[in-house]
């Protein structure tokens, strides 16, 4: 058994400056030893593959997918900071409102047609479309014109500055989509792909299996490794940690809190745990009652004992969290109060609100991941002397994505650790943001990330961030309690399994099996 952690500190973001210098090549800083090619990898997840459109997936399962299919112009590496991906180096002017990218000359996607930068300005005019579904919008919607100045070169011209463009451009769902696909039925997306990423498309089937198979055109010489992938779908939590035990499964994506022990003591296990700023979190509607009024929205984040949702759901593989979306890995981040466990004090915030007796809601919870409804589960108890009374309702992730999610007044929400401040708040908080789902619309906030992101800087951005962390935390717009470590496990023969912190990240093209 091997356990691996990587420590806070090598996590911290770069400085805005860090995002203008060319990126190292993938192949060099993820080096593998003495890999052998061939073989297919296994590996399992537990909630379903919905859609392959990487301009708007957004399951857990979906990113190591498009991640394995397309490529992005950059892409963000283990150590969280911009890596040249499709583009071999790119430049920044001196005040940050023009990028240029060059990209690696023979490229081609699956198909074997050239991926030029016409598939390139394609693509980003594509996010930028208000008409297109598209999660990477409220990152790069600073650009105001993207030039293909030849087949290999981009230029990004920019309304403001903003020296994290780098970083912006490797959003998971800013992986580069042919011009072609692009102007046909935008629909076929969502089943068929056509990337440039180490591996191709030969089967999905989004209730049992996606299999990839090797991109021999890959551009990076020698990879993947591997002739093929097999994502394998376990709905059942317990048979999914049997199989890997058993060694019918290569490699377990997430690996559930109760379980990791048990897998990382496992004979010939190599367990990973990595400190994260992903989250769970509680969404409360501010259009509508009660949650219109701040003062229940604080007194519910009082009715939350943070450091026994760690103990109990996370099994201590994670930390306390208080209601600041911004973890302590992002180099802006300000020194966030506690806010300790005090039913009697909320209960109190509440009668001033107008709720002497309390309030009866229903708390809504997909089954996926687990740690929705179990966080749902022992909310329920430990406000219920404040005053809340919780019902709470969990139902399978498609019918929450379909009735609840975006559209609930009170549910569990589950997201990843994003690149940068600006890409954590434009992904929920601010009025345009991709998945706001909250109706806080709050426009001091708004203006506060704007400055940030049209600010150099780094001492100017850093005033700005505190300020609108600190509007986060005087509002609570969002309850977010914990911060869960990523775990993740491979078997004995799966070499160079790696997730960035990031979660949406893989490297599977360094990925090789040892096996006899």
């Amino acid at each position: 058994m091997t356990t691996f952690m990587i420590s806070r500190r090598s996590m911290v973001m770069g400085l805005a400056a860090t995002a203008l210098l060319p990126g190292l090549d993938l192949s060099e800083a993820l080096a593998a030893d003495t890999p052998k090619a061939g073989g297919t990898l296994k590996i399992s997840h537990s909630t379903r593959i919905a859609t392959l459109n990487v301009l708007n997936c957004s399951g857990p399962a979906e990113y190591p997918v498009v991640d394995m299919l397309y490529s992005g112009l950059t892409r963000m590496g283990p150590d969280n900071k911009p890596m040249a991906d499709l583009a071999e180096r790119w430049e920044g002017s001196e005040d940050a409102k023009t990028f240029t990218f060059y990209l690696r000359k023979g490229i081609v996607f699956h198909d074997g047609t050239p991926c030029t930068a016409d598939d390139v300005v394609a693509t980003f005019q594509a996010i930028l479309n208000p008409d297109i579904p598209a999660a990477a919008r409220s990152v790069l919607n600073m650009i105001e014109k993207i030039e293909a100045v030849d087949p290999t070169t981009v230029k990004f011209t920019l309304k403001t500055p903003f020296a994290d463009l780098p970083i912006s451009t490797a959003h998971a769902n800013a992986r580069i989509v042919s011009k072609a696909a692009l102007s046909g039925p935008r629909e076929k997306l969502d089943t068929t792909a056509n990337g440039t990423g180490p591996f191709k498309l030969e089967t999905y089937d989004s209730a049992r299996m996606v299999r990839l198979v090797k991109n021999e055109n890959y551009f990076i010489k020698g990879k993947p490794y591997l002739d093929g992938i097999d994502m394998m779908l376990f709905p059942d939590l317990a048979a999914e940690s049997a199989n890997f035990l058993s060694g019918a499964v290569d490699v377990m994506l997430v690996v559930q809190q109760a379980d990791f022990q048990r897998i990382a003591d496992a004979t010939g296990i190599t367990a990973q745990r990595i400190p994260s700023g992903r989250f769970v979190n509680i969404t409360m509607r501010q259009d509508q009652k009660p949650f219109d009024d701040v003062r229940v929205r604080k007194a519910l984040a009082m009715s939350v004992d943070r450091s026994t949702l760690v103990d109990i759901v996370l099994e201590g593989l994670g930390r306390p969290a208080y209601d600041n979306l911004v973890s302590p890995e992002f180099p802006y981040a300000i020194d966030t109060p506690e806010i300790a466990y005090d039913p009697a004090g909320a209960k109190k915030l509440l009668a001033e609100a107008g709720y002497p007796d309390g309030i009866k809601i229903k708390l809504v919870a997909s089954n996926r991941p687990a740690i929705r409804a179990q966080v749902a589960i022992a909310l329920k108890q430990m406000a219920l002397p404040a005053g809340f009374d919780i019902e709470v309702e969990t139902m399978p992730h498609d019918t929450y994505l379909a009735n609840v999610w975006m559209k609930g007044q009170f549910y569990m929400g589950y997201w990843g650790m994003q690149a940068t401040e600006d890409a954590t708040f434009n992904l929920l908080l601010t009025s345009n943001a991709s998945y706001e789902d909250t109706a806080w619309k709050n426009k001091d906030f708004d203006k506060l990330i704007a400055d940030a992101r049209a600010t150099v800087d780094p001492a100017k951005r850093k005033e700005l961030y505190a300020k609108a962390q600190q509007l986060q935390l005087d509002e609570t717009p969002y309850i977010v309690p914990i911060f869960e470590d990523i775990l993740t496990a491979s078997g004995e023969g799966a070499e160079d399994w790696t997730i960035a912190p990031l979660s949406r990240y893989y490297y599977a093209e360094n990925v090789w099996l040892n096996k006899a």
